[in-house]
């Protein structure tokens, strides 16, 4: 049994950039020691050396796609700060590779989008679930997507269905471990703007693959802009907080009302 005097252990993956990075900065912000993987080794520990707290805010050098490496990353986490007890499954993402319609589409481009989604955080979510059952308690988010409820642009079929998957996993880890002291939401942004997001969008629109992917989210949008980075972390932070034991099986639209859904 965790000593409820102790901080909150939380694991973001994908939480050097972007979204997770905003999510893991939030946590650390709320009290909790937060570890954080990525590929990306400059740029993760660059933003532990810009924390300058090793004792409460690690980076972990991980490479999600690699069947082996989540019990690995869990492993260095349990050493470094101690057992996870909130773990926010943010690795993820398209590609530009899946832009297309099925019958353009090689299957395995689906797998790859399907394991780079919905594989990543089973193995994650695999690795840390036992210590939670063991402590009774625990808090999961899935990072899905408006795209998990409903597309808003054409062509991106895989990236769609994945995210559909990540929910219907998120309700299904809430379904089973509900008893257990566990909980497992899904997160669903909508356009969240990211520098790297928006330069990638402009270079999909100037190859003509979509209509401009900002301008249709903004029209979704009913408060007419896009999402900002810490409106996606406090979602986060209010789905693993104590007060949150109820929240569970949710998909929480962060999307400015886009989704009737």
């Amino acid at each position: 049994m965790k000593n409820m005097s102790e901080p909150r252990i939380a694991l973001v993956t994908g939480g050097t950039d972007g979204i997770g990075k905003a999510i893991a900065l939030r946590l650390l912000d709320d009290g909790m020691r937060v570890a954080v993987t990525g590929r990306n080794a400059a740029k993760g520990v660059e933003l532990a050396d810009s924390v300058g707290r090793p004792d409460h805010f690690r980076y972990i050098e991980s490479d999600a796609l690699d069947p082996e490496d989540a019990a690995r990353v869990v492993s260095q986490c349990h050493a470094s700060l101690g057992t996870i007890d909130v773990l926010v499954n943010n690795v993820g993402g398209g590609s530009s590779s899946e832009f297309g319609y099925i019958h353009d589409l090689d299957p395995s481009v689906w797998a790859d989008s399907f394991n780079r989604n919905v594989l990543t955080a089973i193995r994650m979510t695999h690795a840390v679930v036992p210590d939670m059952l063991e402590r009774k308690w625990g808090r999961i988010v899935m990072m899905a997507s408006l795209e998990g409820k409903m597309p808003t642009l054409p062509k991106v079929g895989p990236y769609v269905t994945s995210k559909h998957a990540l929910i219907g996993l998120a309700k299904s880890i809430a379904f089973d471990y509900g008893t257990d002291g566990i909980t497992c939401n899904a997160v669903c942004p909508g356009y969240v703007h990211i520098p790297t997001r928006v330069r990638k969008a402009s270079k999909a629109l100037a190859e003509g693959r979509f209509a401009d992917p900002q301008q249709n989210y903004r029209d979704l949008s009913r408060i007419g802009r896009h999402t900002e980075l810490n409106e996606v972390a406090h979602a986060v932070s209010m789905l693993v907080a104590e007060e949150s034991a109820a929240i569970t099986g949710t998909a929480l639209n962060i999307d400015g009302g886009s989704s009737p859904y």
